[in-house]
């Protein structure tokens, strides 16, 4: 069913005001109460110091911070620049982190569109904006909505550069990748997954290395000064951030890692004993290295048991449960998780018929799974979280629209052939 402008542009504002409404309805309701107590305020708590004292904090208050990288801090601090650190300030950057999400609503619908499937999008679309612990996240000042919105626009601008080559769209793309980089370190790789992409469509040769010289510059103008900052405070080469240790600490844990050495809160006890004066980063570091040794000695210990932790056992810890950590609006967890299960399924199982189904566009949507299976992967490695796989659900909802779209096509040709 090929729709016209008008309709397209019902449809369109229909779903941008649907994600708004219910986005702006959960701040109303639920104000400056619904937090986490937790990542949310120690962003709003980074921010508020980068702005008075000019230093990056996230733990200690009075120390220079590795732990996370300084999208999220600079993004607070130009909010409450403008409004204040009170609380006016706080509800704007909650309206601010409400926009990325509306935003990214849009966007998953303009990559179904990009695979010339706009139906499929606009299902994913509606997912989107409907989905709970989206909405949520989205009255929460997280990482999430902002790299969600950059994590979209580099899909789109990642298939829009595998048709037009144009370096007007490699520039958009990089500011994309490079946006998605300031506020997750984990980002760093997908340029693999991209690869990946760009040899199935056999992308020009000579033209993917002068762009790769290209990025490679654009790289060190943008992350230069915060090696160098980095490098001031801690003498140290840090790339990106020094916060692994403890993820990869408390990766070993998952699967069967429990039964291998001291109980995780008794190591950090520990570290806290020994070390009491040693900075944030001095810490993660002597978790990453008792983290090794729990992997060397969980493989040689039962090996079979460590791949399967590793792979299958961690791999259903973050896909199994939605991140939602407060009940909104009335809807009881147990709900959200059994919904969110029946999506994981039905879209995993909607990625191998959608290949099948949609031969034209297999490149882009095996370009998807590169996506999920690099996240994936990337977070069995350190700990596995339902909260990090949550921007990949408008992927999932996109793969579910396919499938919908391919059942509704079928069934309108049948009705026709058959009248």
């Amino acid at each position: 069913m090929v729709l016209s402008n008008k309709k397209r542009n019902i449809i369109i504002a229909s779903m941008l005001l649907t994600a708004l409404v219910f986005r702006l309805f959960v701040l109303w309701k639920y104000g400056l109460s619904l937090t986490l107590h937790s990542d949310d305020m120690g962003y709003v708590r980074s921010g508020k110091i980068l702005l008075e004292k000019g230093m990056l904090i996230y733990h200690n208050m009075n120390e220079p911070t590795v732990h996370i990288m300084p999208g999220m801090p600079v993004l607070l601090a130009a909010v409450f620049f403008i409004f204040g650190t009170g609380s006016v300030g706080l509800y704007a950057a909650k309206v601010v982190m409400i926009l990325f999400g509306t935003a990214s609503v849009y966007l998953i619908y303009v990559i179904g569109k990009d695979i010339n499937q706009e139906w499929a999008g606009i299902i994913a679309g509606f997912f989107t904006a409907l989905f709970v612990p989206l909405i949520e996240t989205d009255n929460l000042t997280l990482t999430e909505p902002p790299f969600l919105f950059g994590f979209l626009l580099f899909i789109h601008f990642a298939i829009q550069l595998g048709r037009n080559h144009k370096m007007s769209t490699f520039y958009w793309l990089m500011f994309s990748y490079l946006f998605c980089l300031l506020f997750r370190a984990t980002f760093a790789l997908i340029p693999f997954a991209l690869l990946g992409y760009l040899l199935l469509i056999q992308y020009p040769l000579r033209l993917a290395w002068k762009q790769l010289g290209v990025a490679v510059l654009l790289v060190l103008i943008v992350l230069g000064p915060w090696w160098v900052r980095n490098y001031v405070h801690y003498k140290e080469f840090i790339p990106l951030t020094g916060g692994s240790g403890d993820p990869l600490l408390l990766g070993t844990y998952q699967g069967y890692g429990y039964r291998y050495g001291e109980p995780y809160k008794e190591v950090i006890q520990k570290i806290n004993e020994q070390y009491p004066h040693i900075s944030n980063y001095e810490k993660q570091k002597l978790e990453k290295q008792i983290a090794i040794e729990r992997i060397k000695k969980w493989y040689h210990a039962n090996p079979k048991q460590f791949i399967e932790s590793y792979t299958t056992k961690k791999a259903k810890t973050q896909w199994e449960q939605p991140f939602y950590w407060i009940e909104i609006l009335g809807v009881p967890k147990a709900a959200v998780v059994s919904l969110h299960q029946w999506i994981v399924s039905l879209a995993f199982a909607s990625v191998a018929l959608t290949l099948f189904l949609f031969k034209r566009h297999r490149k882009e949507l095996l370009f998807f799974t590169f996506i999920i299976a690099y996240f994936t992967i990337l977070n069995n490695v350190f700990f596995a979280y339902p909260r990090y796989n949550l921007p990949l659900m408008p992927l999932l909802f996109l793969y579910i629209g396919l499938l919908v779209s391919a059942i509704a096509r079928m069934f309108f040709r049948k009705k026709a052939t058959s009248s």
